[in-house]
């Protein structure tokens, strides 16, 4: 896709959050579009699926642009699906993870292996619990760490 048109899109997007309140753009998930559209620029060359999406997400941002004052219900919910469906083609096609997505995983898994543990071992839900989720937290942040120093993230 022409660097031009990708120009514009950010534009688009930095001029929305300026204009919308913060509550909006936290909705709109701003940053999140800005990568996005990066991820998918740098493989719309190979892949039409994500030429597709990017062409997509340019005709939904012009469209959001025009109507700044006037979002409802289903236009969050329109935006939501662009997205979610960009990053779904993200993750299966080119094996692409969101930012904190080992955290949020191995924190879960550090915390029922701390409950376990707090029970079994220490027979204290309180002092297995921490120690769960500390190694949890600790696995979590060293895989996305890895992940975002190969370029794996969006």
């Amino acid at each position: 896709m022409d660097n031009q048109r990708i120009d514009r899109l950010n534009n688009i997007i930095e001029e929305l959050q300026i204009t919308v309140d913060k509550k909006t753009a936290r909705k709109l998930e701003l940053d999140k579009c800005k990568s996005l559209i990066q991820r998918l620029n740098s493989f719309s060359a190979g892949c039409e699926e994500c030429d597709n999406y990017l062409i997509d997400f340019e005709k939904w941002m012009i469209e959001l642009s025009e109507k700044e004052n006037l979002l409802d219900g289903e236009a969050f919910k329109h935006h939501k699906q662009i997205v979610s469906e960009s990053s779904s083609h993200l993750q299966k096609n080119h094996k692409l993870v969101p930012e904190g997505y080992y955290l949020s995983i191995y924190m879960s898994i550090g915390t029922s292996i701390g409950l376990v543990l707090g029970l079994l071992i220490f027979n204290n839900i309180g002092l297995g619990l921490p120690i769960g989720i500390g190694i949890g937290v600790a696995i979590g942040a060293g895989l996305d760490a890895d992940a975002k120093k190969k370029g794996l993230t969006f």
